[in-house]
């Protein structure tokens, strides 16, 4: 049975389920280093499979353990608000990922002096590759500020790490106690009430970077912090 980490073909590495209720998985290409969703089509026609997307290409069948796979291209690039809306949630371990990019996007602003401010995911775009980085600016949405910028605080460093976990947190449905993913360590040392107990922007990287799934045996480079590679659906 497919479960979180299986390796389909010698090259799909599952992340989870794509939303509750649902036999699609996201899975991370471990040849192109890239996104993708994986749909087992037991006895359904391969003419008309359930796709986690309109027009979601065709990238490759793939035969398992008995089980034809169908694997399909990710979602062109979209805000994470429009991913959660058609999902409802995400894998821990692509919240993981996408938590880990987003977080080394943040450190290196961190590291110059600039605060963004507005980290929520009608901020967050994720491209069709799969990678997730933050855009635009002005405020986040009130759910996603640290209670202390609630409270008539200004704005700063911690108060972004907050918020960043808040997003990771509505990712992952808004309930931390249904997951026993590491992720949700990770996320709630991020959502410390006290400013002054949470991580950096860069050491929540590196704790991101930890629990983000990878081929066993690679080394930890930390997330990308480019796109590279050939991304095309092959």
């Amino acid at each position: 049975m497919a479960r979180e980490g299986t390796l389909i073909g010698d090259r799909y590495r599952l992340l989870g389920p794509a939303g509750q209720g649902t036999v699609v998985w996201h899975a991370q290409d471990e040849r192109l280093d890239r996104i993708v969703a994986v749909k087992p089509l037991f006895d359904e026609p391969l003419a008309a499979p359930t796709i986690p997307a309109p027009r979601a290409a065709i990238c490759d069948v793939v035969d398992d353990d008995r089980t034809t796979y169908l694997v399909l291209e990710y979602p062109g690039a979209r805000t994470l608000t429009e991913l959660l809306g058609e999902h409802g949630t995400l894998a821990p371990g692509l919240v993981a990922r996408f938590g880990a990019q987003l977080a080394a996007g943040l450190a290196a602003a961190h590291d110059e002096g600039v605060l963004h401010a507005a980290v929520d995911p009608d901020h967050v775009v994720v491209s069709a590759e799969g990678h997730a980085r933050i855009v635009g600016g002005g405020q986040a949405l009130g759910a996603f500020l640290a209670p202390e910028v609630l409270d008539g605080g200004f704005p700063d460093f911690p108060a972004e790490v907050y918020s960043l976990g808040a997003t990771l947190y509505a990712a992952l449905g808004g309930d931390l106690g249904r997951s026993r993913h590491p992720l949700t360590e990770a996320v709630v040392h991020l959502l410390h009430p006290d400013p002054t107990a949470r991580p950096t922007m860069a050491v929540a990287e590196a704790l991101l970077n930890s629990v983000t799934p990878r081929r066993p045996g690679t080394p930890d480079r930390g997330a990308p912090r480019g796109l590279a590679g050939d991304y095309r659906c092959v």
